[in-house]
């Protein structure tokens, strides 16, 4: 890739994100047999997908503290998934599992064979082990299939590889980049953006702004240095955009939990229409930090390796020291939506949908396809599958073999949508 695409690139889905998540609209619809696959082989498969609905990661009177409003309680501790929650990630795991028995990947009737199903699940939260644990069990249900992880609390390569200390930020680059998002921002911040923290700044706190304690979200952004930031991931922004991020998530969980109007957005009206409205703030933050990609690029750097190694058919050293082998067909990462973020910059993918303003919500999966060509070549399909706002409030399982279901360009092999094998890489920094 030539080295000054990747930070265009960066901009330019920004941007699309920005207008995506406010405007509506989706990806191109990835049916069963394009023409471009007639009389292909589904060989491979990697998933990755982020856990189910959680709770806010922060409790009720916590974040009362921050923004001087009542939150609700929830059914679990702060950060651990809902009842709810499972039952919507069982129901996208058991679309999932339908979609590729469609496609000729998993067994029609019966189990998978041995060896031929991997799920290895993040080890950072309670929330990424059990999301694997139950898409293990819906995936092929009654087949025995397990998810495995390292011990709970251990960083892991696959999922940070700062974190688990495989790979090190550039400072200097970090610092440059991080300081020309805070001059972008107060520059012109994109119109959808400023909508999103007008209308929750009106929401939370009318008067945040001219009170010395706030929330002021419509403020501007700044450097968050903490002791040891660089040794354990990566410095942080503040500000009021990433405050409204925090604040516009914790609202979509709560819409996604089943939770009243008073109880997602304090009595507003049209809840869900608000979601739309307000989620570019997250979407914004996002791009500025888990987007960037001096972070995202080392940060996926492990797992972006294991992607493209297992689609070749090599075997996978996993950090527990385990392998998956050439026989795996399918293999599972559950991680978060910022395992799906850093994927995202890495393989320059874009996405939004018609139906879910958040493009990174609960249970969102990319799927990296490997098809044998009628050729005899072998090319990579990006898909990503999702559940829509209303199917995650209702905990209804989604159609993945119809409007669930969007084929991606791959950013890094040109755009195109089917990629050969051997042309599938990641993207690079520029030069220093």
């Amino acid at each position: 890739m030539i080295p000054h695409q990747t930070h265009a690139r960066w901009r330019l889905l920004g941007a699309a994100l920005m207008l995506a998540a406010t405007c509506g609209g989706g990806a191109r619809a990835a049916t069963p047999g394009p023409a471009a696959l007639a009389g292909a082989t589904l060989e491979k498969l990697v998933l990755v997908s982020r856990h189910g609905i959680r709770s806010p990661t922060t409790a009720p009177e916590g974040l009362k503290a921050l923004t001087g409003r009542d939150w609700p309680a929830w059914p679990v501790p702060p950060g651990q998934l809902t009842p709810h929650g499972r039952a919507a990630l069982a129901g996208m795991a058991e679309a999932l599992g339908a979609r590729y028995r469609r496609l000729g990947l998993l067994p029609a009737t019966g189990c998978p064979a041995p060896g031929t199903v991997a799920i290895w699940a993040d080890a950072a939260d309670d929330r990424t082990r059990q999301s694997g644990a139950i898409m293990a069990a819906s995936l092929a249900p009654r087949c025995g299939l397990a998810a495995h992880s390292l011990a709970a609390g251990q960083a892991d390569p696959f999922f940070n590889a700062l974190a688990a200390g495989d790979a090190t930020l550039d400072q200097p680059r970090v610092t440059e980049a991080l300081g020309q998002a805070i001059t972008r921002d107060r520059a012109q911040r994109p119109p959808p953006v400023r909508d999103a923290l007008a209308r929750l700044q009106a929401l939370v706190a009318p008067d945040g702004c001219a009170r010395p304690d706030g929330p002021c979200l419509t403020g501007g952004l700044s450097l968050s240095w903490r002791p040891l930031s660089w040794r354990h991931g990566a410095p942080h922004l503040k500000g009021g955009p990433v405050q409204a991020a925090t604040i516009a998530e914790n609202m979509m969980l709560a819409y996604s939990q089943g939770m009243s109007p008073r109880q997602v957005a304090w009595g507003a009206p049209d809840d869900a229409a608000l979601l739309a409205t307000i989620l570019p703030a997250h979407a914004y933050a996002a791009m500025l930090t888990r987007r960037l990609p001096a972070i995202a690029l080392p940060r996926g750097s492990v797992l972006s390796r294991a992607v493209i190694d297992l689609l070749a058919g090599r075997p996978v050293t996993l950090p527990d020291h385990g392998t998956i082998g050439p026989a795996a067909r399918l293999v599972l990462f559950a991680g978060h939506d910022t395992t799906l973020d850093m994927l995202a910059t890495i393989f320059g993918l874009d996405w939004h949908f018609a139906d879910q303003p958040d493009p990174t919500a609960p249970d969102t999966t990319l799927a990296f396809e490997r098809w044998h060509l009628g050729d005899g070549s072998r090319a990579v399909r990006v898909v990503v599958l999702h559940q829509g706002l209303e199917q995650l409030r209702s905990a209804r399982r989604p159609d993945l073999l119809g409007p669930n279901a969007a084929e991606l360009p791959i950013g890094t092999c040109a755009g195109a949508t089917l990629c050969p094998l051997e042309r599938l890489h990641p993207a690079t920094l520029p030069p220093a």
